[in-house]
Order: structure tokens, then C-alpha cells, then sequence
């Protein structure tokens, strides 16, 4: 009987078989690190992307620190001078008055009207270093109606209306009360003033997960431009033709001050959004209170 080297027909298969599985499980690892391999440059532009925010944070933090310190300084040298100005135009009015000098009187008080601006100016200057501000347990629902009686005309003018909603009327942070109510107060006008006539300005009071309170202030206006985002808070930066640029910057101090953050953004096809993260203080809660609405006449 003649042998044969030939391997049987059904090992051959069995062979193939095996290589066929071997190949499809290489495969299947490749596409699994392919997709690692992906998701991981997601990642790492994320944290980039990450990082450069907060340095850009960061990088804010310290220059209105060092901004803050200054303006203390430069604010208090001012107002020295300043007062006096005040005074002597004052007398000088008086002495106008008295002589029926019509003319003198009506410069006096183009003068009178300068000092007042630069006034302004040196109060605005002296928020950017928040000093001796008595911080305590604020009610937020008290602190929000003050600051709409102090936005009546702005929202009037600007014929919109402030609405505002609470997951708890009666949380309260810590804070400033009068601080706190000039951010608000700000955030507020600035956007009365971008929102279309007939429109809604929404605050609204939130709690987070990590214990903080989130205070949302968002419009209806054309949102904030990409390329001035990154810059709304920068000192002596405006869009605006009056304006000393320093409004968000004293609010994003102010916050700051009292531990917590603001930062704006955009929702889309809707507006702007300034979001205040504030540490929650503990409070007797009434959950499920109805949302509150001021409408200005």
C-alpha cells in the first residue's frame, strides 16, 4: 500500500477556520483601539481646552487683584481733591445765584455735573477692592425685589419684563446684601438694555449638587458675540458708547469676594446668560414654593 504525505481534507479546513477567527479578533481589537485611540485625543483637547480656561481665569483673578489694590489707592487719593472741588464750585454757585449771574451758574453746573461722573467713576474704582463689607446670611428673594425696585426704570424704558422663578423663596448665601444687589442690579440692566422691546428677563434661583446656589440671569437679546466672550469681564472693556467698562468687572469681583463665581455664556436662540454660583447658608427650606413673577408697568 502506497503512503501519502497529503494532510486529510479536514484538517486543512479546521486550519483555515482558525486563522479566519484569528483575523477577526485582530480586527476587532484594532477598531477597539482605534476608538480608544480617538476618544482619548477628545480628551486630551478637552483638557486643553480646559486649562487654557482656567488660566485665562486665573490670569483674571490676578490682574484685578493687583487692579483692585491700586484703584484703592488711586480712588482715596482722588477723592480728597475731589471733595474739595465740590465744596468751593458749590460756594461759587451760591455766589452766582446771589448776584443773578445766570451764565456763571449754568457753567458752575456743567462743572458740578463733571465732578459727579468722575465721582462715579472713583465709587466704581473703590468696588474693585471689596473691603470691609459686612458679609452674612442674605435671603435672596429680598435681596432680587430690591434690586427690581432699583431696575424699575431701566425695565420701563426698555419696555421688557422681569420675571423670576425659585425652586426655594427662602434660600439664603452669604454675601454683602448691598453688593450682592449692585451685581444683580447690573446684570439686570445690561440686560434690559440688549433684549427686544415686549421681551422677558428670567432670573432664576436654583440649588446645585455641591451645595452651592446657582442665580441665572438670562435675556433675549442677540447673545454675546464668540469673539468678546472671553473678554466680557476684563477691566475697562465695554461695547457700549458710555460706559466705563468696569460694571462686570466689579460684579465678577464682588462675587468672588464672597466665595463664589460668575460667568457668563449664551443659550442658543435665545440670549445671553450670567450664571452666580453662591455657597448655599442653611435655612429652614419650603419646598415647592410657586414661581414668583414682577412684571414692570
Amino acid at each position: 500500500m502506497m503512503s501519502s504525505d497529503v494532510p486529510d481534507k479536514p484538517e486543512t479546513v479546521l486550519s483555515d477556520k482558525n486563522l479566519s477567527e484569528v483575523l477577526r479578533e485582530y480586527m476587532a481589537v484594532t477598531g477597539r483601539l482605534q476608538e480608544t485611540h480617538q476618544a482619548l485625543q477628545h480628551e486630551v483637547v478637552r483638557l486643553r481646552e480646559e486649562l487654557a480656561s482656567k488660566d485665562r481665569e486665573l490670569e483674571l483673578r490676578r490682574r484685578l487683584s493687583a487692579l483692585g489694590e491700586l484703584a484703592a489707592g488711586v480712588a482715596h487719593e482722588v477723592r480728597n481733591p475731589l471733595g474739595a472741588i465740590q465744596l468751593y464750585s458749590g460756594l461759587l454757585r451760591d455766589q452766582c445765584c446771589e448776584h443773578n449771574l445766570r451764565s456763571g451758574v449754568e457753567l458752575i453746573e456743567k462743572i458740578q455735573a463733571g465732578i459727579h461722573a468722575i465721582e462715579a467713576v472713583v465709587q466704581d474704582t473703590l468696588a474693585l477692592a471689596p473691603r470691609g463689607q459686612r458679609q452674612a446670611s442674605c435671603r435672596l428673594r429680598e435681596v432680587i425685589e430690591r434690586a427690581h425696585d432699583a431696575t424699575m426704570k431701566a425695565l420701563t424704558t426698555c419696555r421688557v419684563e422681569l420675571e423670576v422663578h425659585f425652586e426655594d423663596e427662602n434660600v439664603c448665601v452669604h454675601a454683602d446684601e448691598n453688593g450682592l444687589q449692585r451685581v444683580l442690579v447690573n446684570l439686570i440692566v445690561n440686560a434690559a438694555e440688549a433684549s427686544p422691546p415686549g421681551r422677558a428677563i428670567r432670573v432664576r434661583v436654583d440649588g446645585a449638587e455641591n451645595g452651592e446656589i446657582e442665580l441665572r440671569v438670562t435675556d433675549e437679546g442677540p447673545g454675546l458675540p464668540d469673539e468678546i466672550l472671553h473678554r466680557v469681564f476684563d477691566p475697562f472693556f465695554t461695547t457700549k458708547q458710555q460706559g466705563t467698562g468696569l460694571g462686570l468687572t466689579i460684579a465678577h469681583r464682588l462675587i468672588e469676594a464672597y466665595g463664589g463665581r460668575l460667568t457668563a455664556g449664551n443659550i442658543p436662540e435665545r440670549g445671553a446668560e450670567f450664571v452666580i454660583a453662591l455657597p448655599q447658608v442653611s435655612n429652614d427650606r419650603t419646598e415647592g414654593a410657586e414661581a414668583q413673577r414682577f412684571t414692570a408697568a
